[in-house]
């Protein structure tokens, strides 16, 4: 993901917090909220339940993976937050992949108008 793509203040992710649509599956929570501009920001934050910092930084990995495929297909001019919930013992990209499409879907950032 570039530089530019990615939410970093956490100024931004309070206001898509507080403000923004979500949808959540067992392992992870996507939130969603329409900026003014034409590129989607996204942000991934991974809490301390998912586990110790080895397994943290893995799923940052998988989400990161999963984004970079899809995100030509994703809507613009959203910020979207990706919360890790809780890490599957064997987690891997294919089911990261599934559970991340199928929430944004449900948010309807890949296709057709948006919710958020």
């Amino acid at each position: 993901m570039k530089k530019h793509y990615t939410l970093v203040n956490n100024k931004e992710f309070q206001k898509v917090y507080k403000r923004g649509k979500y949808a959540a599956s067992s392992f992870l929570v996507v939130y969603c909220l329409k900026n003014n501009t034409e590129t989607t920001k996204i942000g991934i934050t991974t809490s301390k339940k998912v586990g110790k910092s080895v397994k943290r930084n893995r799923m940052r990995r998988l989400i990161k993976e999963n984004i970079r495929e899809l995100y030509d297909k994703l809507n613009k001019g959203f910020n979207i937050v990706i919360v890790a919930r809780k890490s599957e013992k064997y987690a891997n990209k294919e089911i990261i992949g599934k559970e991340l499409r199928y929430l944004l879907y449900k948010l309807d950032l890949l296709d057709g108008e948006s919710k958020c």
